[in-house]
């Protein structure tokens, strides 16, 4: 019979079957442990057993006993349901840290306090990431998060960086970018992008962007992305406090040519044309008649995004159905 094995401290789990090692049940279920030589002499696959009962080389073992870690899971098989603690896992469809230094092409100003940071990756080489992820500049001492704010597939990345003249960090960042010709960065990081399970392919599963200022950034990549899949039932919400916030025209351009619905909402002034006396969430309520169905990306602070989510679940949506950074780094207590 087959048997089930988790993967702490990721929670990942798969089933292994009988005569299976390890190794080759996590590899068939997409899930990529290190490995070398595959008959146990690197050790580098090696794990703890925490629980359950596992054979090896040296025969069959329950994870109170002594020479059973470490376990090495190319060479073992599951004797019952199992948990292990393993690091340095991937789970399906992730991709492994890289570390590059992009040349800086270009800063440009989009607004009083946005700018468009343009990278190039050195020639040959693609920045590896998941459209929705981010990126870490690595600035003197400092990691620096930053949506890429650009599909995945070209040596270009786009970055957009707000800056207020309050803000030290987002200045000293500006003027470091603006003083160098190269910067370094770590990528890709972020869980937010779209997972087979979670059937992208249903190009008429309507999904919703729901974004903040330059929240924009990450919408604006996972659409390009969605639109070379020509998925039609895409609508992005865009919040900002003024009219003067929306820092592109490229929503407004995608919107006239029939390709996504745009929303543009603002509380600045009465007589601005993208004023709204409603709530995002009600605003998507009176859009969308059934919001069971729909999937959600959320970029914002943390205040926006569970505001949202709180209004979103009172009419019908469940956390499950919503995306965000902010439930990894900002998490509800």
């Amino acid at each position: 019979m087959s048997h089930r094995i988790t993967l702490q401290p990721r929670g990942l789990s798969f089933t292994a079957q009988p005569q299976e090692n390890i190794l080759d049940a996590a590899t068939r279920a997409g899930i990529r442990i290190r490995k070398s030589c595959q008959n146990g002499v690197c050790e580098i696959c090696r794990a703890t057993l925490v629980a359950g009962t596992v054979h090896t080389p040296e025969g069959s073992f329950n994870a109170d006993h002594p020479a059973v870690n470490p376990l090495l899971t190319c060479v073992s098989q599951a004797r019952s349901d199992l948990i292990l603690e393993l690091k340095k896992v991937l789970g399906p469809g992730e991709i492994p840290l890289q570390h590059i230094a992009f040349q800086i092409e270009n800063i440009s100003q989009l607004n009083d306090h946005v700018y468009r940071v343009e990278l190039l990756a050195p020639a040959g080489k693609l920045a590896d990431y998941h459209a929705g992820q981010y990126l870490e500049l690595l600035i003197e001492d400092g990691e620096f998060p930053f949506t890429i704010a650009s599909a995945p597939g070209l040596r270009e990345l786009e970055l957009h960086l707000g800056v207020e003249p309050d803000n030290a960090s987002s200045l000293k960042i500006l003027q470091h970018l603006q003083s160098h010709s190269t910067v370094r960065a770590r990528l890709p990081k972020g869980d937010v992008w779209l997972k087979p399970s979670q059937n992208p392919s249903n190009l008429h599963d309507p999904l919703i962007f729901i974004v903040a200022g330059t929240g924009f950034a990450q919408a604006k990549a996972m659409i390009e992305e969605q639109l070379k899949h020509q998925h039609s039932a895409l609508s992005l919400y865009w919040v900002n406090r003024e009219a003067h916030g929306f820092y592109s025209e490229l929503p407004q351009q995608w919107a006239q040519q029939g390709l996504i619905n745009f929303h543009p909402m603002t509380s600045d002034k009465p007589d601005c044309e993208y004023f709204s006396r409603h709530t995002v969430e009600e605003r998507i309520a009176k859009d969308i008649s059934d919001i069971s169905q729909i999937q959600v990306v959320a970029c914002g602070g943390p205040g926006f995004v569970y505001s949202v989510l709180d209004g979103l679940e009172g009419k019908g949506l469940k956390q499950s159905q919503m995306q965000s950074d902010v439930f990894a780094y900002a998490p509800r207590t």
